[in-house]
């Protein structure tokens, strides 16, 4: 079996990969205390020590480590020290942002032809964007650009499609801030679609990684009330409209047609009764708290 290292594995996204992956791969997913991922020589012995033939990149600028200040910076240099390594790899994969399209706009079906037509100003985004730059001239880094994923492990005090299975499961009223045209995809869908990249050899440097539906976070909302089979109220923080955060999964599909993404109500009857069944993992007091 190939052996894979994936960085951020402790995160929601790192850590469903682990799962997802360990039956088919060697997975080496090591903490921030065993690899600093802003150390070239460590990165560079670790990739050697364990015979690395995959690297998939999921770890982001943590504040707890690099502190609050230069998140384009840190974010860069863990990049380009992966990147720096890169000949030495069958591949990289790594998790790029529609805020690669500049978030002060709306986003809407946007494809990957559109990148670059806006220059975002965030440093999350502008990091994302100037990797994407990278990989696309690059000869085995491979950037799946996500929207909004979904799933177990992730935030359920701040992430909004867990936070209301959570509301819902412990009969409280759901808010939303601004409604807006969202892009989910479910966790499970995006373990399925990396597999498919780790196995085969992408056209494209580039690839939306999105549901091929969009949904307003009021129908998603009523789709989880209906779930539940409650009577839960639904309120808005604000009458105005958020801005679109869509995009056009054409090449994903034309280039892996044998994909097949799940229909969003499965998904949220899924999360709804991963959290029924794990109530312990949230705390009531501070759910009650979050908008």
């Amino acid at each position: 079996m190939k052996n894979i290292l994936i960085t951020g594995g402790s995160g929601f996204i790192g850590r469903n990969l682990s799962e997802g992956l360990e039956e088919s791969y060697n997975i080496y997913s090591p903490k921030h205390s065993e690899l600093d991922l802003l150390e070239y020589d460590s990165l560079s012995a670790y990739l050697n020590n364990n015979n690395i033939d995959i690297v998939i990149h999921a770890a982001v600028h943590v504040p707890a480590f690099n502190g609050a200040a230069n998140e384009y910076l840190n974010d860069m240099k863990m990049f380009m020290n992966i990147e720096k390594l890169s000949s030495s790899l069958e591949k990289v994969l790594y998790f790029g942002s529609g805020a690669e399209y500049d978030k002060r706009f709306d986003i809407t079906n946007v494809t990957e032809d559109e990148i670059g037509k806006s220059i975002p100003v965030s440093e999350y985004g502008l990091a994302k964007y100037t990797m994407n730059k990278i990989a696309r001239s690059s000869e085995n880094i491979y950037n799946l650009r996500l929207f909004g994923v979904f799933g177990k492990y992730e935030l359920w005090n701040v992430k909004f499609l867990s936070n209301i299975c959570c509301k819902a499961i412990f009969d409280l009223p759901i808010t939303i801030r601004k409604d807006c045209n969202f892009n989910y995809l479910y966790i499970d869908d995006l373990v399925k679609i990396v597999k498919l990249f780790l196995k085969g050899s992408p056209e494209f440097h580039d690839y939306n990684i999105c549901h091929d539906n969009n949904y307003l976070l009021s129908e998603l909302a009523d789709m989880v009330v209906k779930i539940s089979g409650k009577k839960i109220g639904i309120s808005f923080l604000s009458s105005e409209k958020n801005l679109d955060y869509t995009a056009d999964n054409s090449r994903l599909k034309n280039s892996f047609p044998e994909i097949k993404i799940e229909p969003i109500k499965k998904n949220l009857i899924d999360l709804y009764k991963y959290y029924s069944d794990n109530k312990e993992l949230i705390d009531i007091e501070t759910l009650k708290n979050t908008r």
